[in-house]
């Protein structure tokens, strides 16, 4: 029987670098000093806290480290794997700007290094959309964008995606952050290749095909909201088509919808953040307090791309919000029994 499932994802987007290796031996971890508590808080209540059990008897800093996606830049080095040693991270990100990996081999490689160091199986990530969003280093071919096949119905996307899905799979990926679930509003040039269209059945059909066509591939999907206006109530039929067809996650570039997600659409999946160093949530809050806050008003995960240095920061930002209430334990629970209920499903 196989053990329960303590999530770890890792994105690996387009136009990676050198092939990733762990240079000479493996530093040791050591354990992370405590977080500061809040005023007031007691050391024997911080204790008594540290030593109650989540889902899976899971410990409280395995949660927290269960919650947060993390990417570093350049190769995999001894100080990074003990640092993940150390975290157990909940997931690796690694984008093309962070030059990880240069070929497929270097890819294994990369979520091999990774896997070795977690306590449980590690579930795997990568963001390829079609057209101009495609992790080229994989060799997988990358189909036409959202636009150009959707224009082909929801038979020709369903099959795009399952056959740039089916090749990410054969690397080792679980997971692939897509389809956009936006309607383009005919001005936005950022959407404008990777949206289905204009129409919002149109796009909610094509939606539903792309993530049928990913979980055909035997992986997970992320229906993606990169507009950061509040949403219209046509731009939610696509998220009704995509919840209906069971999509896995729903990333948010912004904090505004999360609690319209779950009650107007009844949303109880997982809810993960775009990328905080980028401020793609809160710009005027930097990466560890736009976490807290992401969590505390009912997300499920943040993503930590390029800075291993500021994923421990945001680690212990997460800690201290836990301790002093600010983040309470209960929805750190609720969140990580979202991430073992996905299972083992799409795991090797």
């Amino acid at each position: 029987m196989r053990r329960l499932l303590y999530l770890g994802v890792a994105v690996c987007v387009a136009g990676c670098g050198p092939q990733p290796r762990v240079v000479g031996q493996l530093a040791t971890a050591h354990p992370t000093p405590a977080s500061a508590a809040a005023p007031g808080a007691s050391a024997p209540a911080n204790a008594a806290e540290e030593a109650v059990l989540g889902p899976g008897g899971m410990t409280l800093r395995q949660e927290i480290g269960a919650v947060i996606m993390v990417g570093f830049k350049g190769p995999l080095t001894p100080a990074i794997v003990a640092d993940w040693r150390q975290h157990q991270f909940g997931g690796l990100i690694v984008v093309p700007i962070n030059q990880n990996a240069t070929d497929p081999a270097a890819i294994r490689q990369l979520i091999q290094s990774v896997r070795s160091v977690m306590a449980h199986p590690v579930l795997t990530a990568t963001n390829q959309e079609g057209g101009t969003v495609c992790f080229k280093e994989t060799r997988v071919s990358c189909m036409a964008g959202a636009r150009q096949v959707g224009s082909q119905g929801p038979a020709a996307v369903q099959s795009a995606m399952t056959s740039m899905s089916r090749g990410l799979k054969a690397l080792g990926f679980d997971i692939d952050f897509a389809p956009v679930a936006d309607v383009w509003d005919g001005v936005d040039p950022h959407l404008r290749e990777r949206s289905y269209g204009q129409n919002p059945q149109t796009v909610a059909q094509d939606v539903a095909a792309a993530i049928a066509g990913i979980h055909a591939a035997g992986i997970y999907a992320v229906a993606k909201r990169s507009s950061v206006q509040t949403p219209q109530t046509r731009d939610w039929v696509p998220f009704q088509a995509a919840i209906a067809s069971h999509v896995e996650f729903v990333m948010m570039a912004s904090s505004t919808p999360l609690q319209l997600l779950r009650t107007e659409l009844g949303y109880q999946g997982v809810i993960i953040s775009d990328e905080l160093q980028r401020g793609a949530l809160s710009p005027e809050f930097p990466p560890p307090s736009a976490a807290v806050r992401f969590l505390a008003n009912g997300g499920d995960m943040v993503i930590v791309s390029h800075d291993i240095a500021v994923a421990d920061a945001t680690y212990d930002a997460i800690h201290a919000a836990v301790l002093n209430g600010t983040y309470p334990r209960a929805q750190l629970d609720a969140s990580v029994q979202k991430l073992l209920n996905l299972g083992l499903r799409y795991m090797p």
